[in-house]
């Protein structure tokens, strides 16, 4: 009788934050692909304005040589790999590292002078946020010379492990920034590769369309013949792993302003949280701290923090929260002490504009008492309606 495969320790993770949020590992992981992909862009339209478009491109595309640098890793551990010394090892990385994105990558040359892979379907754009259309094409423009970025980082860590070649990169179409494009291309070629060789054929399908109704990932996961389990904890704990990245980045490169703007990468998100909070509970014109509470843990919940309401006989409210993922996923990623005061103090400031958003900033006040990242043992939130 066969034994049952033990599940990994980042499933566990996310199973008891689906507990916590009362959510399917599906329902968790759509959500969490859509979470993960808009922070990316978030982040960047925070950056630009911030730090200049030079500047705030480069700290945002560390991000992406960062989550390379992991994901180089993690491919290397699943190959039982410990070393890379050529193109085709190299080539089953990359696919490897796309695939769990989630992309559906598929290899069409991997020989000794070049590697061609075509990207029919991406995570990013099918799940980044609905915004301006000029915005959203100004960033997408951007994310192909990302690309180049992530594989860079990859060929600087296959370096490290015994690669010698020197590996040129082309990206002769990609679909976030050519709209008619069929796939992405990435194309890795030797110094000795013949540059002239035709390429291989990019099939006239758009899967999008096959897509049709379908939920993508759950489709894509099918055609890559992995599961949920699989997928779904690499993307949960990419949100905020990719949270604490940008936050690495702007207390390396411009430590004076990082506080402030790190908040106001947090300021995003309350106008459109508290709105749909409104609408899904139905609550027009707030009266009690009942119903303020509702609203801020329905907010925290959209960034994953599962808590409890208990009300008071004097009319507060207190929220509970006995654990929360950006500091778990912190601590996994040896965040210094700056980044748990940062999540503090995003969460009280996250938690203000949420009441000014629903107008309640002057007559009711929403204070953490204890927080996880301060290393008590539970966040609790205090509420009161004036």
């Amino acid at each position: 009788m066969a034994t049952k495969k033990a599940k990994s320790p980042e499933l566990q993770f996310m199973e008891q934050h689906c507990k916590a949020l009362k959510m399917s590992l599906k329902d968790l992981t759509v959500a969490s692909l859509r979470s993960l992909f808009g922070h990316f862009y978030y982040i960047w339209r925070t950056f630009k304005p911030a730090l200049g478009e030079k500047d705030g491109l480069k700290y945002y595309g560390n991000v992406w040589a960062a989550l390379a640098r992991i994901s180089f890793g993690n491919a290397m551990k699943a190959f039982n790999l410990k070393e890379v010394k050529d193109l085709p090892t190299f080539g089953k990385i990359v696919q490897f590292c796309f695939t769990g994105v989630p992309a559906l990558y598929l290899t069409r040359r991997n020989d000794s002078s070049e590697h061609v892979g075509h990207v029919l379907w991406c995570a990013n754009p099918a799940y980044g946020p609905a915004d301006n259309t000029y915005c959203r094409h100004e960033y997408y423009r951007q994310e192909v010379y990302l690309t180049y970025v992530y594989l860079w980082a990859l060929i600087e860590e296959a370096k490290k492990t015994g690669l010698k070649e020197e590996i040129l990169v082309e990206l002769p179409s990609g679909r976030c920034r050519d709209g008619s494009a069929c796939a992405c291309q990435i194309i890795l070629r030797t110094q000795d590769a013949n540059p002239d060789r035709p390429l291989p054929e990019i099939a006239d399908r758009f899967l999008d369309l096959e897509i049709g109704k379908q939920e993508p990932v759950l489709f894509i996961l099918k055609k890559q013949k992995r599961t949920l389990e699989e997928q779904g904890p690499g993307s949960f704990i990419g949100f905020f792993a990719v949270d604490f990245l940008a936050w690495l980045q702007l207390n390396e490169n411009v430590k004076n302003k990082a506080p402030e703007i790190y908040l106001q990468l947090w300021r995003t998100f309350p106008p459109m949280w508290a709105k749909d909070a409104r609408l899904d509970l139905e609550i027009g014109k707030i009266k009690t701290a009942r119903e303020l509470a509702g609203i801020i843990s329905y907010c925290e919940k959209k960034k994953y923090v599962g808590y409890q309401v208990t009300s008071a006989i004097d009319g507060t409210v207190t929220l509970t929260a006995e654990a929360d993922p950006f500091v778990q996923v912190g601590g996994m990623l040896g965040a210094p002490p700056a980044y748990m005061q940062a999540i503090a103090k995003m969460d009280q400031y996250f938690v203000n504009n949420v009441l000014k958003e629903v107008k309640m900033d002057k007559k009711a006040t929403a204070t953490f008492t204890t927080h996880l990242a301060k290393g008590d043992k539970a966040s609790e939130l205090v509420i009161k309606v004036k």
